[in-house]
């Protein structure tokens, strides 16, 4: 734990995310958040665009030699798969996940890096300005870095684990993309686990409430992107969890053409069989 917190390359991301919070908090107070459409007709605003604008030079002066894809680097250069499809190594940022929320200024937003070698996510850190929690996640010795999770709030550090499946079961939701909890997969969680609660948030919060043992469970089927899912997959990953398509398979990135995921979801060892076998029975319905 201390080793991580005290490692250079950790104090660097750390200041990067916060300057880039910063930033977000700045235009989060403001009447004017600077809304625009993409082309796609989801939001952007001043700050998703401000926050890209800190990362990137953080990241750059860091790493001068590893890439960095980032949702908002299509506002200034459309980065080609062929292109990309050379990076052995990466960087995939998303400045501002939950822009819909931040619109809503009901503080569910965060920041998302992840470090993404051969596919694999390798390191993530993930910080939610509102609240000024941060989690950080290794799952493979890179630059002096152990394995590992943990989760800091101002001078405070923990290490962090998922749980093992108790009452209540807690199902994260989303606040604003998809349905609730299917009944049919609550039924089944039922089965052997009486209480099954939901509790929605927004962006990758829900990941990082599992990953610190605090939540379950997170289904998730509708679109999302890579950067919405590779620096939680890590942190979940090296907290002794998974995030993985319904067949059990853990996301790999920058690997096609397109960067949306499929379905997925998140859980601990104990949990996941229940989640791909209800996949199993309702494919038809999927």
């Amino acid at each position: 734990m201390q080793d991580i917190s005290k490692h250079p390359i950790f104090q660097a991301l750390q200041k990067i995310i916060h300057d880039a919070a910063d930033v977000i908090m700045d235009i989060y107070q403001r009447a004017d958040l600077g809304i625009e459409q993409k082309p796609d007709d989801s939001p952007v605003t001043a700050a998703d665009l401000a926050a890209h604008k800190v990362i990137l030079a953080g990241l750059q002066a860091l790493t001068p030699d590893i890439p960095v894809l980032s949702e908002e680097s299509s506002e200034e250069r459309q980065v080609t798969f062929e292109e990309r499809s050379k990076w052995p190594v990466l960087w995939i940022v998303d400045p501002l996940d939950g822009t819909k929320e931040f619109i809503k200024r009901n503080g569910e937003f965060s920041i998302n890096i992840a470090l993404v070698e051969n596919g694999a996510p390798i390191l993530g850190v993930v910080y939610i300005p509102t609240t000024t929690e941060g989690y950080f996640g290794v799952t493979k010795v890179w630059q002096g870095l152990p394995v590992g999770a943990f989760k800091w709030q101002g001078d405070e550090y923990e290490s962090i684990n998922v749980r093992e499946p108790r009452e209540p079961i807690i199902a994260m939701t989303s606040r604003s993309h998809g349905p609730a909890l299917p009944a049919s997969l609550k039924n089944k969680l039922k089965q052997s686990y009486e209480q099954v609660r939901e509790l929605p948030k927004g962006s990758s919060i829900k990941g990082c409430r599992i990953a610190e043992g605090i939540a379950d469970l997170h289904l998730r089927r509708g679109p999302t992107s890579e950067w919405d899912t590779a620096a939680q997959q890590a942190i979940i990953e090296a907290a002794g969890g998974m995030l993985v398509t319904p067949d059990g398979k853990p996301f790999r990135y920058n690997q096609r053409e397109t960067l949306l995921n499929g379905h997925f979801f998140v859980s601990g060892a104990e949990l996941a069989p229940y989640v791909m076998n209800w996949y199993l029975e309702n494919e038809e319905e999927e």
